[in-house]
């Protein structure tokens, strides 16, 4: 009887992870189909920068590891050899998904602070520290592991063997690095208040972009990264698969919806000026008289074109 209850418990832990898989793969393709339009409008008919760079990285990155996650967790052909490769892969791709999303929100800040070098300074300092801290448990619990493709007879899927049980702590590097962006973020947007009355009343709508994406990122990012630390340290093994796959399907739609967001208020300003100088020419040829032209790019708006 108790050997029954582990099959079937086990059973049932994998079609619990082969779902969560599908679903966190749902969002990522599901995202990119409903964003295409602006992909095709925003990033492919502009000119290569860094935001365009990232932007490309960490959409079809992703995409690359749907592909992967889910051969490797529905393929009935499987080996041990291939089950350990596939823990490496996943390990490493959810840290890298993770940082290409921080580098994409400190390019929003860097912005956002105007090009200030100390806030620069920080920001990557604390991120290399971060980053390599994960980085160096996630190399060190990768090293000590061993995989298995068949668990149980007739059945093939990949549960890995000797997974230590500080493997949680990954996460809170990470976890850490976000509170900083997301306090630099609140530390501006208050600044910003106390200045104009309103930052989203001052006419300074990239501000108010940039502010409400840091925070909202950082409330959402925050609770995946906490909820996989939890599952991480008080689930069983066979469990350690599934917050990851959504860790990765989040930062990666957001870190997205985040360039979307500050280049469509880039276009609205252009699209903006241009009919702000249409209407001056006209006036003046019709009435012959000067008007002054049209307001410059502020320092904030200049900072993150540069950034883009």
């Amino acid at each position: 009887m108790a050997l029954a209850n582990s099959i079937f418990t086990s059973l049932h832990d994998i079609q619990t992870t082969r779902f969560s898989q599908l679903a966190s793969s749902a969002i990522i393709i599901f995202d990119h189909l409903i964003t295409l339009d602006g992909e095709v409008e925003l990033i492919w008919k502009s000119s290569w920068s860094m935001g365009k760079v990232f932007f490309v990285i960490n959409r079809y990155y992703t995409l690359l590891s749907v592909i992967v996650n889910n051969y490797a967790l529905f393929s009935p052909t499987l080996t041990d050899a291939v089950s350990l490769r596939f823990f490496h892969w996943q390990g490493w791709t959810g840290l890298i998904a993770c940082m290409i999303a921080e580098v994409i929100l400190q390019m929003r800040l860097y912005a956002l602070y105007f090009l200030n070098k100390k806030v620069l300074a920080l920001m990557v300092a604390t991120f290399i520290i971060s980053s390599a801290s994960s980085a160096a448990i996630m190399a060190t619990v990768l090293r000590g592991i061993t995989a298995t493709a068949h668990p149980l007879p007739g059945t093939t899927f990949c549960v890995p063997i000797g997974v230590p049980s500080y493997f949680f702590a990954f996460w809170l590097p990470i976890i850490l690095f976000e509170s900083l962006l997301c306090g630099l973020a609140l530390f501006r947007g208050i600044q910003t208040f106390r200045a104009s009355g309103s930052v989203f009343q001052s006419g300074k709508h990239l501000v108010a972009i940039l502010i409400r994406d840091s925070a909202l990122y950082f409330l959402m990012m925050f609770a995946t990264y906490f909820t996989n630390m939890l599952v991480w340290a008080s689930a069983s093994t066979n469990f350690l698969e599934i917050p990851i796959a959504f860790s990765v399907a989040f930062s990666c739609c957001l870190g997205n919806r985040m360039i979307f967001n500050v280049r469509e208020i880039h276009r609205e300003m252009k699209e903006s000026r241009r009919t702000e100088d249409s209407i001056n020419h006209q006036a003046r040829q019709t009435r012959s008289s000067s008007f002054s032209p049209a307001e410059p790019l502020s320092t904030i708006e200049m900072g993150q074109l540069r950034a883009d």
